[in-house]
Parts: structure tokens; sequence; C-alpha cells
């Protein structure tokens, strides 16, 4: 058996093996993109920043000291996302200060409101009239609805006392019909005699 018989033969399982190859090869390159990922996320540009900066103050301080020869002892690095961000316009001292005013001063009393007497009667007499044009709106609801089914109701009996008319006119429009209604005149109809 020959070498492209052979391949011919197993074509479905051959198929399988590059499929299965293949979600491995991405797998395999999947892992390594994510670990690369994380070791890019461990150092991100910020981190990066402030090492440098602690390294600049250490050699500042270690030119200062005239120690010169070897670099100051790491000190651990704070991470940033631990330290709280700094505020705007005072921090958290403002807001306890700003806290204390506001317990401190009482809080304003609303103004006593002066209610003119024509104005509530006035208010009275449209709360009046609205509640009359919402009961007149549901005795109109309640007519149109007896309207609409009387109408269904008439024509629903004037389509009961036209359907047999209808029938038949349905009757002589197709061929067959037309043909029966022929042979029923004849058979049931005048004699030809009297016609």
């Amino acid at each position: 058996m020959s070498a492209v018989s052979w391949a011919l033969a197993h074509i479905p399982q051959l198929i399988f093996l590059f499929v299965v190859f293949s979600v491995m090869r991405a797998i395999y390159r999947a892992s390594q993109l994510s670990a690369e990922h994380k070791a890019n996320a461990n150092e991100s540009e910020e981190q990066r920043r402030v090492r440098e900066i602690q390294e600049r103050i250490r050699k500042k301080i270690a030119e200062r000291r005239g120690n010169a020869a070897g670099p100051a002892p790491v000190a651990p690095m704070l991470e940033p996302s631990r330290v709280p961000p700094l505020e705007p316009f005072g921090g958290p001292s403002r807001r306890m200060v700003i806290d204390t005013m506001r317990r401190a001063t009482p809080p304003e009393a609303p103004a006593p409101v002066d209610l003119d007497p024509a104005m509530l009667e006035h208010q009275r007499e449209l709360a009046a009239q609205i509640l009359a044009l919402d009961q007149a709106r549901v005795v109109t609801e309640r007519r149109a609805a007896q309207v609409i089914e009387q109408h269904k109701n008439a024509s629903a009996s004037s389509s009961t006392a036209s359907a047999p008319h209808a029938t038949w006119i349905g009757d002589l429009r197709d061929r067959q019909g037309l043909r029966r209604a022929f042979l029923l005149r004849e058979v049931l109809g005048a004699p030809v005699a009297l016609r």
C-alpha cells in the first residue's frame, strides 16, 4: 500500500489529529501570553517610575553623606494601590471641618407659607371641576362601549340573515355549483310544457 493510498484511507483520522494539534498549540500560546501579561502587569509604568525616583533619592542621600561606595539598603516599595489617592482641596481634614460646621449650624426652618383664602377656594373649585370631568369621561366611555356592543350585535344579526343568500351566490360562482343549480331548476322547476 502506497503512502498516498494510506493517507486517503485515513483522512478523517488525520483531520482529527490536525485539529487536536492546533487546539493544543493555541492553548500553549495562550498560556505563554497570559504568563507574559502577568509579568508585565506586576510592574506597571507607575511602579517603574516610583522605583526610579526612589533610586535617585537614595543616590542623592548617599552622595550627601559621602557614602558613594554602595547603595543604601532598599526599603520595601509601597504599592500604589494601597496608598490612598490624594484628594483635591484639603482631603480628609477638610471633610471633617465641613461635617463639623454642618452639625454646628442649626437646620433652617422652612419659611411659613402665607396661604391666600381666595387661592385656596380657586383650587377647591378646580378640584371639583376635575372630579366632574372624570365622572363624565367614565359615563361617556360606558355609553361608547354600549354603542359598540349594539353595533356588533346588529352586524352579526344582519350577516346571519344574509348568510344563505351569500351561500347561493357563492354556489353560482363555481362551475359545479352552476351545473347543479341548472339541474335542480329543470327537475324541481315548472314543466317544459307550462313554460
